[in-house]
């Protein structure tokens, strides 16, 4: 018998699949580093990423507060614009013998300085705080001669002009 040398189709079989097998693991070895590779690298980017967003949050907390404190400050010089020009009617209110609206107009500048909030503006809150005090106790009567009434709410203007003008220079 005449032995030749044939390979059995299922040898071949064989060889053709553990080499499929081997391929595939190697693919999926090779897929893995990959993915890791992958993986690593973008957890990098997300890190940069975030400590980029978190130094971005401070400085819009940063300037977030620098407004608050510029907005306080805006808003205390109001109230004693308010205070004041309250003030100036009052004056009026009592040269025209309109005595309630002139004590209406008198408390509504006291109610502006109490509006003054704390710490803003280089504004003396202790005067401030007399000066509100001084104008909630005075009430208007009906009189004949107004010239006292009249100069007491023309002084508690110029104190409130006196504490104005120091906040301005406070805040130069």
């Amino acid at each position: 018998m005449n032995e030749t040398a044939t390979t059995s189709p299922r040898q071949g079989h064989l060889v053709s699949t553990t080499a499929m097998l081997i391929a595939a693991g190697v693919f999926i070895v090779i897929a893995g580093v990959l993915y890791y590779v992958g993986l690593s690298q973008g957890r990098k980017e997300l890190a940069t990423q975030k400590v980029h967003y978190e130094q971005q949050i401070e400085q819009g907390n940063q300037t977030l507060g620098a407004a608050k404190a510029d907005l306080a400050k805006v808003q205390n010089r109001n109230h004693l614009m308010r205070a004041r020009v309250d003030l100036y009617r009052t004056a009026v209110d009592l040269d025209q013998r309109n005595f309630g609206i002139a004590n209406t107009r008198l408390h509504e500048a006291a109610e502006a300085l109490g509006h003054i909030q704390k710490d803003a503006g280089g504004i003396d809150l202790s005067r401030v705080a007399t000066l509100k005090d001084s104008i909630e106790s005075n009430d208007f009567t009906v009189a004949a001669d107004l010239e006292s009434q009249r100069a007491n709410v023309l002084d508690f203007a110029a104190q409130l002009d006196a504490i104005a003008a120091d906040a301005e220079l406070d805040a130069k």
